[in-house]
């Protein structure tokens, strides 16, 4: 077992590095069997993964272990054409890139049998999602009257918000009979959120000092995961699992920006799934999921209106609505050794496009994911996997709410015309290595 958990640390280490995401700020799913599935796991027995995702499934996998790497890049490009009236025409107007940068992480999981039908396992995976914006890209008015370069934001220094979480999900899983099963798993999550050049929503926030460049803030929380799952016929398997809102701590060096005085809680999480497999080599599997995103304030509260400060309880979000994603996998077993695999996947928008402008340092902008795979047995007891999955860019158009303020503030008067559009494109490679015990 030596080899074996030094595996395990290695990749949980790797675990918080997440900085882009794909539903909102959840991964498409866990493990490269369900990554190459466009994120399809509910019914699926094949790998160690279930804490993540249904944990009734890993009484079926037997001993096993798998650790997954894994390279994701996010890219994001924001417009913003203010339509200042003259002599401030061209003011606020910028067409800015995000920072391109590939981030590693790692998922792990491990399942053992320790009684008949009763197995234990033990899953590491993250969640998040970032952008970071360069500095001086966009012309603001400054203090004097002059024009100065700023970021996006019109803050100092780059625009950057990144929230990551690592969860560890200790897993229980027990056969109830020949064709039934159910499944709980422990999550223990540890939350690290960091904001910076956003100075100028001082005026906003119930505790400016506790607004932006705070460094990292980390909080964490304790949830469940609950899990069914039931071999149906020989060729239809049905599964089920839900995880509650799980409740963070505050994260208190941003209680002025953050709703509830910093609190940001891991989202209710529903998932129901079939899989069918009509001949031995050929299984289609189709996926239901919705994240609950409303139920957070800090993100799913109304944009800032006025009537409430930012960091107050109940403070302004970012208008997040709850996420629908229907998930659809095809696997085909080429040969006994060589497994070949393709998704896709559609989901409602994490936000209405008149929320564009609060969303600019979360524009989760996806809307459909396409995935491939291929898993190599190079033995009885090891496999090999590799997947890709690419987010295509979709583009988000509201109003501008930088260039409503900034106009009232010089002319007297709020500026209607000024819009703002976020396109967010993402892609994620990676490599898992399983081995069965």
């Amino acid at each position: 077992m030596t080899t074996t958990w030094r595996t395990l640390v290695s990749a949980a280490a790797l675990c918080p590095a997440l900085a882009a995401a794909d539903n909102g700020y959840f991964q498409i799913g866990y493990g490269a069997e369900a990554r190459a599935l466009a994120g399809s796991a509910a019914a699926s027995t094949r790998d160690a993964f279930g804490g993540a995702s249904n944990p009734a499934t890993t009484v079926w996998v037997g001993d096993r272990m798998e650790g997954n790497f894994i390279a994701t890049r996010g890219d994001t490009q924001m417009v913003r054409t203010a339509n200042m009236p003259p002599p401030t025409g061209g003011l606020l107007d910028t067409r800015t890139d995000s920072i391109g940068r590939w981030e590693p992480l790692a998922e792990l999981a491990i399942s053992r049998v320790i009684a008949p039908g009763l197995s234990a396992g033990l899953v590491a995976y993250s969640n998040g999602a970032g952008t970071y914006f360069p500095a001086d890209s966009t012309p603001c008015p400054s203090p004097t009257g002059a024009v100065k370069m700023a970021n996006a934001a019109c803050g100092s220094g780059r625009s950057i918000t990144t929230i990551k979480q690592l969860t560890v999900a200790p897993t229980m899983s027990k056969q109830l009979g020949e064709r039934w099963s159910v499944g709980a798993s422990l999550l223990l999550t540890a939350q690290q959120f960091k904001a910076e050049g956003v100075q100028p929503l001082a005026p906003q926030s119930a505790a400016p000092q506790h607004l932006s460049n705070q460094g990292v803030a980390s909080s964490f929380g304790v949830g469940v995961r609950i899990g069914a799952y039931w071999r149906a016929t020989d060729t239809l398997s049905l599964g089920a699992a839900w995880s509650p809102r799980t409740r963070m701590g505050r994260l208190k060096a941003y209680e002025g920006l953050l709703a509830d005085h910093g609190r940001l809680d891991v989202p209710m999480n529903l998932l129901v799934g079939l899989q069918w497999s009509p001949t031995e080599t050929l299984s289609v599997l189709l996926d239901y999921q919705r994240i609950g995103y409303a139920g957070v304030s800090g993100l799913g509260n109304r944009p800032f209106d006025g009537s409430v400060l930012r960091g107050a309880t109940g403070g302004p979000g970012n208008g997040w609505k709850d996420m629908n994603v229907v998930k659809l996998g095809v696997r085909y077993q080429a040969t006994p050794a060589l497994r070949l695999s393709a998704g896709a996947s559609a989901n409602s928008a994490a936000y209405a496009d008149a929320a564009t402008s609060d969303n600019l340092n979360s524009p989760s902008t996806f809307r459909w994911h396409f995935t491939l795979g291929l898993g190599y047995a190079t033995s009885e007891r090891t496999e090999w996997s590799v997947f890709y999955s690419l987010a295509p860019a979709h583009r988000t158009i509201g109003p501008s709410a930088l260039a409503a303020a900034v106009g009232a503030q010089l002319n007297g008067v709020s500026n209607p015309w000024g819009r703002e559009s976020l396109a967010t494109r993402q892609q994620s490679i990676g490599v898992q290595y399983a081995v069965r015990f």
